[in-house]
């Protein structure tokens, strides 16, 4: 029989595994879909002559920074210890993983709702839709990378990573999943809590216009992943060892 404590901790991981994979998936969309160019190009020059459309892109540009930084700090602040902290004393330690996950998601999901498209000013343009195979190129791209991260998830113990494991283990009276894993898988996660900062930065950078608010979001993002990536040589060893053991491991299976 689930206590309370419990109950609450496994309806919040299965909301952190919604919540996840809807906002990722809008994400995805919003990122993948190719511009139609159904407007006038604005050049450089241009816009800096158009006081007016030069406020307009300013501004929609700050508006947009307002969401951005909002995701930026949430997904940072709520990894402190102090917010940790706060969870164990409200007895939600349980379910820290799926509270992230879940704020997350709704700060991303904010972020593209209230998302003000610029595409006045590019700084590149690629027509497609007289195309299909560039059409085609483009999304593959992102389904490529996306299929990338999500494999990098797995590869990382997807069920950990959105907070239904810490349930199963607490219920079965197991100690908390991180505690099985040895200290270098538990190093590395604490480097790296992101599958693939290559696929990432596809999904940010490859598109047919990189608008003002496009740019704005992929330097933004791209910095902060590379920033928060600090693995080490360490890590990329123990990558490596763990790598040869699996082929060691297949290479028996087929024997």
């Amino acid at each position: 029989m689930l206590s309370l404590r419990q109950l609450v901790c496994f309806i919040l991981s299965l909301l952190s595994f919604i919540s996840v994979f809807y906002s990722v998936g809008k994400l995805g969309v919003f990122l993948a879909t190719p511009v139609q160019r159904d407007f006038k190009h604005v050049l450089l020059n241009n816009l800096l002559d158009d006081r007016s459309l030069l406020k307009a892109t300013l501004f929609s540009l700050f508006f947009n920074s307002i969401w951005i930084i909002l995701f930026v700090i949430q997904h940072s602040a709520m990894k402190s210890d102090t917010v940790k902290a706060i969870w164990r004393k409200m007895g939600l330690e349980l379910a820290e993983r799926s509270i992230y996950n879940i704020a997350s998601s709704y700060c991303l999901l904010i972020l593209l709702k209230n998302w003000k498209s610029m595409q006045s000013y590019q700084l590149w343009y690629i027509e497609v839709q007289q195309s299909s195979t560039l059409w085609w190129t483009f999304v593959s791209l992102h389904i490529i990378s996306w299929v990338i991260i999500y494999g990098g998830s797995l590869l990382m113990d997807l069920p950990e990573f959105i907070g239904l494991k810490q349930i199963y283990y607490d219920i079965n009276d197991l100690a908390p999943p991180m505690s099985y894993k040895s200290q270098e898988l538990r190093n590395f996660y604490g480097r790296m809590r992101h599958p693939s900062f290559v696929g990432l930065s596809v999904v940010l950078w490859i598109t047919n216009s990189m608008s003002a608010d496009r740019l704005l979001l992929a330097v933004i993002w791209t910095t902060y992943m590379y920033l928060s990536w600090n693995t080490n040589k360490t890590d990329l060893e123990y990558q490596k060892y763990q790598l040869s053991r699996k082929r060691v491991e297949l290479a028996k299976v087929k024997e």
